[in-house]
């Protein structure tokens, strides 16, 4: 069907073919066939804006506020950039907040905001903006760095709402890791605005938080939402209780997981919930529980009542030992429900056996999507990797995050090697980091990679893979002197782990970014029909010694009857 057709088709009949492209890039092309595509295509294309720098941030927003018949199909907005000098002296910072501030109008049908830089917001009436012009906006994300929200802050009139997220950044440990709780009359009206204003909370995701005194309880104890369906803690100290107490008592977050029977996604923290403090949690409690994340601890206490478990997210890096591989394996096994897997491993020295993998996979077969991180030592290479996650039959999504060998291939090399192992992928991603990136860093963020790649497979009328959709990403160079900058939008891996407390604030690179198809079947379309003789496969092979047999065949014939 060509554009003049498809642009014939009614408005609501284009958005469901916009939204059944999984892709973006494919929406976006077919958005610029032509302007009523892109009209008809723009609730889609612009339902979910993620702008990933500064620059990015504000030509985007720019643009938007002069566009007003596009902002208005915006429902989420995440903005993320790095600070470009100290709080007050952020020229970036202080644009960003007063465009948003200047579009929040605009935003008719806004839902889900987040703000992910490394401070607030210098601007801070751009709260108080969005909660006059967007009421639909009910789920809220924000984060504390150098500077903490003042105690008449617009962020804390909010009401309602159905999802919040706090991130501490760097700065918040390096300036208020010693304040406590009553010292920061904020966090009391934040909590206030979250448990009294906000009683049908659905998500709560808070990654940190103040101390608190000596024998006092968090207010997030005494909190009770019944709608809420996904909490994630991070550092947040809830009591200081040394021991479950007696038996007829419970811990106030122990009370605080058995009244909210919807949590589906769970993810904690050791400052959060001691692993010894589980076994008393009833084993009734949390039946809908999904999406777990946690340390290996946790899971040991929390999968013997929990086998539905279909999520899972190993938080801690585990250091490999001689017994590792036995203990993982005896706790994965319990988890007969399990589809996704992310898991990381610290070698201390070179590993070559086969057995972890192995043992892993063993538990396991029911996997659809993996993701595997070795960090700090080369361990295996990528074609041997493969091979043994090549036995889970319904794996489709794969992620592999490794140091890689001094004399091992090249990045496109190691990718054609993880097609011909597991052809029935639709999509993986490869990612080389340096044995010195400190543990902290282990996950891939803020660019802090060698080698990046995402790969897609594409496939023929028979499901066969026969070209790769690539694209790789690896830091630009550096020159010894300074040229203007060129904006490149910072490619952050889709899936992460939560970065632990860094040594020292991580600073963005930028990408080289490279797109490319690659051809799994070369030659096969250069020489036509005779593309299956010529190629170098195990189907090329059959098909000489059957063009040689015909021929042998044709000569007799000849030479018999002439």
């Amino acid at each position: 069907m060509n554009s003049l057709n498809l642009a014939a088709l009614p408005g609501d009949l284009l958005l469901e073919v916009a939204s059944c492209l999984s892709s973006r890039t494919d929406i976006l092309n077919l958005a610029l066939s032509s302007k009523h595509l892109f009209t008809s295509t723009c609730p889609v294309l612009y339902a979910h804006v993620h702008l990933g720098t500064a620059e990015q941030c504000q030509r985007t927003l720019s643009m938007l506020h002069s566009r007003p018949n596009i902002a208005r199909h915006i429902q989420k907005l995440y903005i993320r950039f790095s600070s470009s000098s100290d709080y007050m002296l952020d020229i970036n910072g202080i644009a960003i907040s007063a465009l948003l501030r200047e579009l929040a109008p605009k935003l008719d049908v806004l839902h889900t905001f987040i703000w992910d830089a490394d401070e607030i917001p210098q601007c801070d009436d751009m709260w108080f903006a969005l909660r006059m012009s967007c009421p639909r906006l009910r789920t809220l994300g924000t984060c504390y760095g150098s500077v903490i929200p003042s105690q008449r802050s617009h962020l804390l009139e909010f009401k309602n709402l159905r999802g919040f997220s706090l991130t501490l950044k760097y700065g918040y440990y390096t300036h208020h890791s010693d304040d406590f709780q009553d010292a920061l009359p904020f966090d009391n009206r934040l909590w206030d605005m979250l448990i009294r204003r906000s009683p049908d909370l659905e998500e709560l995701h808070v990654l940190g938080g103040p101390l608190i005194l000596d024998g006092t309880v968090h207010p997030l104890c005494t909190a009770r939402w019944p709608l809420l369906h996904s909490l994630s803690l991070g550092d947040l100290m809830l009591d200081w209780s040394s021991g479950p107490g007696p038996m007829s008592s419970k811990r106030p977050f122990v009370a605080f997981l058995e009244a909210h029977q919807r949590l589906r996604f769970f993810r904690t923290s050791r400052t959060a919930l001691s692993p010894h403090i589980i076994t008393s949690l009833d084993p009734s409690a949390l039946p809908h529980l999904t999406h777990f994340a946690g340390s290996l601890e946790h899971l040991q206490a929390l999968a013997p009542s929990h086998p539905q478990i279909t999520h899972l997210a190993i938080e801690e890096p585990l250091i490999i030992r001689d017994l590792a591989p036995l203990s993982i394996a005896g706790v994965l096994q319990s988890l007969h429900c399990l589809t996704e897997l992310r898991i990381a491993f610290v070698f201390h020295s070179s590993y070559e056996s086969g057995n972890l993998i192995k043992n892993l996979v063993s538990t396991c077969p029911g996997l659809t999507t993996l993701e595997i991180t070795c960090a700090r030592r080369p361990s295996f290479k990528v074609d041997t990797l493969a091979r043994s996650v090549s036995c889970l039959p319904r794996l489709r999504h794969l992620r592999l995050t490794l140091v890689p060998v001094a004399t091992g291939d090249s990045l496109r090399v190691c990718a054609s090697h993880v097609v011909q192992a597991i052809p029935r992928l639709h999509s993986f991603a490869l990612t080389f980091i340096s044995a010195s990136l400190p543990l902290s860093l282990t996950p891939v963020e803020f660019g802090l990679y060698e080698q990046s790649g995402n790969y897609v497979i594409r496939t023929d009328e028979h499901g066969l893979p026969h070209s790769l959709s690539c694209t790789e990403r690896r830091p630009a160079l550096r020159l010894p002197f300074t040229l203007p900058s060129i904006p490149i939008p910072l490619a952050v891996p889709l899936l992460t782990f939560s970065p632990f407390a860094s040594p020292s604030p991580p600073r963005e690179r930028k990408m080289r970014i490279q797109q490319f198809l690659l051809d799994l079947r070369p030659g096969t379309s250069k020489y036509g029909g005779l593309g299956l003789i010529l190629e170098r496969s195990t189907a090329g092979d059959e098909a000489r010694v059957l063009t040689v047999l015909v021929a042998l065949s044709g000569l007799a014939l000849w030479g018999f009857f002439a």
